[in-house]
């Protein structure tokens, strides 16, 4: 059994028999009093049959008096128990993706392009210069520089009506080949990402890093799976009513100085 999948019902039930343990007389009706959970649903969430209700999750955290550590593995172990990258497939969409290449420069290398594009397919978009200014929070004037770029580059145009239509589906980037657009976009976004990691609260935002040692031979496999990982969250995150545009970024790169003779 993987432990740190099951963190959560392990830790529960761990509390469980402690508590037993002090007091003979403690019952599954008092720990669930004492987490304000009805008696079922905790039964339900120990035998791992459901989930901890989202809304009892902080309550009990709190109950347990976990330290930040116990806290972050149990609410991982919450997580990885609601989804997991092999219940995902990978949508019919994003195989068929249009490529963008350095012709479309702009459209590349500047995120507003992409953000606007992806604002086109939330709900309750507004075929405006002023809603998209607003939800992006740029000016007005660099709004209708990015919609003229985006036009001229082939990807939007406007109907009769005036309204912004969609000329391409899901857009993707060349792979492993030198882009002088791609590097100043991955360069934008990593600037954009130190702003990102002060304002945004952290349930709206995850980051991460581990450092390891690795044989460079595995890289390219690695970033093999890394793709296969990016189509699989789109598919998620696409998934159910759009209303908000976000940006996955992933990185993986050397911290030492390659040796050739060992690649």
């Amino acid at each position: 059994m993987n432990y740190e999948a099951n963190y959560y019902s392990n830790k529960l039930k761990e509390t469980l028999v402690q508590r037993q343990r002090v007091n003979s007389s403690y019952s599954l009706r008092a720990f669930s009093r004492d987490l304000e959970m009805h008696p079922a649903t905790l039964t339900l969430v120990l035998q791992e049959k459901r989930p901890l209700p989202k809304k009892n999750i902080d309550f009990v955290i709190d109950k347990l008096e976990m330290n930040p550590s116990e806290e972050a593995i149990f609410r991982e172990s919450l997580n990885q128990k609601k989804s997991t990258l092999d219940k995902i497939n990978v949508s019919s969409e994003y195989m068929n993706r249009y490529i963008l290449d350095d012709s479309q420069y702009k459209a590349i290398a500047e995120w507003e392009h992409y953000a606007a594009i992806s604002l086109m397919e939330t709900k309750a978009f507004e075929s405006s210069v002023e809603f998209i200014s607003e939800r992006l929070n740029i000016s007005e004037m660099r709004t209708q520089t990015v919609l003229r770029n985006l036009e001229i580059a082939q990807l939007i145009n406007q109907n009769d009506s005036g309204e912004y239509i969609l000329l391409k589906g899901p857009l993707r980037t060349t792979e492993d080949i030198s882009s002088k657009a791609l590097r100043i976009s991955h360069k934008e976004t990593l600037e954009m990402s130190k702003k990102k990691l002060d304002e945004v609260e952290i349930e709206l935002r995850d980051f991460s890093s581990m450092t390891v040692a690795v044989d460079p031979k595995n890289i390219s496999e690695a970033k093999t799976i890394i793709r296969e990982f990016r189509k699989k969250m789109a598919t998620l995150l696409r998934d159910g009513e759009k209303t908000e545009v976000f940006q996955l970024a992933i990185q993986l790169y050397p911290l030492t100085k390659i040796v050739r003779r060992f690649l």
